[in-house]
């Protein structure tokens, strides 16, 4: 594995992720899950599971709270982590154990897309209806559960609590149902808009 300094984050790898990001669509082919330090261990660890990666080189970008690709200018303050790997399905990488409270945003790019995926650090809420982590409700979030439901796509961590509507514990047409009835201001709505 080689790690970058933020000094270098001003250069190509950014350049490269956030070109990327221009240039295609975005795609859930990562899961990313955060686990704390604790007595045992000195560090917080983020893995991924990359497995759906196409790519043998692959880079990944960690953005602090509040910062994606798709809506600002990545500056050197922004990013939490950058690393490249080779070849691993399964990416481990230690992370400071006092992060900040807040969602935090992970890409990895190298094979002509990018991949992103979010993760939680500290309690929060997650906004129900919310399915793609965009911090509001469309018709872009009853996409992603009937996307998820078909076996199209994965939804992980906050994206999985999110996608469950009508809180019946399980991610189905009808939970993209209770979204677009929600959308369009229907009754109907299950749990879409409140927060747990």
């Amino acid at each position: 594995m080689k790690k970058f300094s933020k000094l270098f984050l001003s250069c190509a790898a950014v350049a490269a992720v956030t070109a990327a990001v221009a240039t295609s669509a975005m795609a859930a082919g990562i899961s990313a899950t955060y686990a704390p330090a604790d007595a045992t261990h000195e560090t917080a660890t983020l893995t991924i599971d990359a497995s759906g990666y196409t790519a043998a080189q692959k880079t990944l970008l960690v953005l602090k709270p509040g910062k994606t690709l798709e809506t600002v200018k990545v500056s050197e303050g922004d990013v939490l982590q950058i690393d490249q790997q080779d070849g691993n399905d399964t990416i481990t990488v230690a992370l400071p154990k006092d992060l900040a409270d807040g969602k935090y945003t992970v890409y990895m790019g190298g094979d002509g897309q990018v991949y992103s995926d979010t993760f939680r650090v500290g309690a929060g809420k997650v906004l129900i209806g919310d399915a793609t982590q965009d911090d509001s409700i469309d018709l872009d979030d009853a996409t992603a559960v009937v996307k998820h439901y078909m076996e199209m796509n994965t939804l992980t961590g906050d994206a999985l609590i999110a996608a469950d509507a009508n809180g019946d514990e399980s991610v189905d047409l009808d939970d993209a149902t209770c979204i677009v009835k929600y959308y369009m201001e229907l009754d109907g709505a299950g749990n879409v808009g409140q927060e747990k």
